[in-house]
């Protein structure tokens, strides 16, 4: 058994899930679930979207296997969170409690909803700590062979020490994810976003990605617009890049590259109308008074955020901030003979990576 782990916003959830999607391609013998366990107690963002938003809409092929606690902890070797709060849809996930095991005996739900408050997720997760310590000494030696972090450091909040790989590069992760012994059970974690994950499959992410359909009137109108014009989206983050949970880790873009990105359309363009997405609209009426042609959307808040997303993904072109939110939105865009505009600052400390995707241009 091979389990992936997601945490974090959409846009990383989104690529955690096409590394799944990528895991059950390349290991069709071999089964490969999830562990959601991470927004049991943490919301940042919104919490877990996808099965909210991809799992409700038409046509679409997406499907999570949510592992089950007993796997999580013959696979990890520590307790995991048994609280799955209220608030948070999966596809059927399983948990040691008396409706889960009542549920065994029925068809499996399209969703599931927790039965607990987030205080009591977030106190569980305190809670097991300190036995996952003693646990952990017992059996790390035995699981850590079979523990992949693609960042380095720690899981599981703490709990466990896994093989560190920040001083791998991707080549040699890509290599050791394209070849594990599948006579043991292994746990991923990590963000999955180089190309090389989704080199080829972008097709078949579509079809898993597909958005609910379009329902208000102000975001019909919007869409309408778009798709009647040469639209360009124009992604603006800035929120937790500024004084937030990254603030230390991402570059805030400025000016100087949004200046780069919309002169280099217009070079490429005929008559291009700006669609611009942020998190900080106040912010962009005033920094963005040089640009003409534009439109600031504004209104998709709360769980409708993902809304900026899929009208991002209906713009021709696009110009994409250092943020997966975005870039899904250019992945997404299914437009013949595209522009996507990407950043070469991404990290404080480190550039973006090339990406050879048809009409991606690095500035």
């Amino acid at each position: 058994m091979i389990i992936v782990r997601f945490t974090s916003g959409l846009g990383n959830q989104m690529f955690q899930y096409s590394f799944y999607r990528f895991l059950k391609n390349l290991y069709k013998d071999t089964q490969v679930k999830a562990d959601l366990t991470w927004f049991y107690a943490n919301d940042d963002h919104h919490g877990y979207e996808l099965q909210r938003i991809f799992g409700a809409a038409r046509h679409s092929d997406f499907d999570v296997e949510e592992a089950t606690k007993g796997e999580l902890f013959r696979t990890v070797g520590i307790i995991p969170n048994l609280l799955q709060p209220k608030n948070m849809i999966t596809g059927g996930a399983k948990s040691f409690d008396k409706e889960s095991v009542l549920d065994s005996f029925r068809p499996e739900q399209s969703f599931r909803h927790g039965r607990f408050t987030q205080a009591q997720a977030a106190g569980f997760e305190k809670l097991r700590r300190y036995p996952n310590r003693i646990i952990r000494e017992f059996t790390l030696k035995k699981r850590e062979p079979y523990m992949i972090d693609q960042l380095g450091g720690k899981i599981c909040n703490d709990d466990v020490n896994v093989n560190g790989s920040a001083n791998s590069t991707y080549n040699e992760m890509y290599d050791k994810v394209t070849h594990l012994d599948i006579s043991g059970d292994w746990y991923m974690t990590g963000f999955w976003i180089e190309e090389k994950y989704l080199r080829g499959r972008l097709d078949e992410m579509r079809r898993h990605f597909r958005f609910p359909d379009i329902t208000d009137d102000r975001n019909r109108r919007l869409a309408d617009e778009i798709m009647s014009c040469d639209s360009v989206s124009l992604h603006v983050r800035r929120g937790d890049y500024l004084s937030g949970l990254y603030a230390d880790m991402f570059v805030a873009l400025g000016r100087e590259y949004y200046e780069k990105a919309a002169g280099y359309i217009k070079g490429k363009v005929r008559e291009p109308r700006f669609f611009i997405f942020s998190d900080d609209p106040g912010f962009v009426r005033e920094e963005f008074a040089w640009l003409d042609n534009k439109c600031i959307v504004t209104g998709n808040e709360g769980n409708d955020s993902f809304r900026d997303m899929q009208l991002m993904s209906l713009c021709r072109h696009n110009i994409i901030a250092n943020s997966t939110f975005s870039q899904w939105g250019a992945l997404l865009n299914g437009n013949e003979e595209h522009i996507t505009v990407y950043p070469a600052s991404y990290l404080k400390d480190r550039d973006n990576e090339m990406k050879h995707f048809d009409g991606w241009v690095r500035l």
